[in-house]
């Protein structure tokens, strides 16, 4: 069995000042989500701002970043 660790991605699209947070289980690291350059996991234009590796950051990032 293959170890699937949560991923927490907070990010907002170019000129928007809404942030959004995406939760992925399917990947064993975040490499494929940064070097994503065609869009299929986030947008393409969207600016990355906080990742973490565990489900803990769910919480921490929906304080820091008022996300509901």
């Amino acid at each position: 069995m293959i170890f699937r660790p949560t991923i927490v991605v907070v990010y907002k699209h170019k000129y928007a000042l809404k942030k959004r947070m995406k939760i992925f289980t399917n990947f064993r690291n975040p490499d494929p989500i940064i070097e994503d350059v065609k869009g299929k996991y986030i947008p393409a234009t969207a600016e990355i701002l906080d990742i973490g590796v565990g489900g803990s950051f769910i919480e921490s990032y929906k304080k820091k970043h008022k996300i509901k």
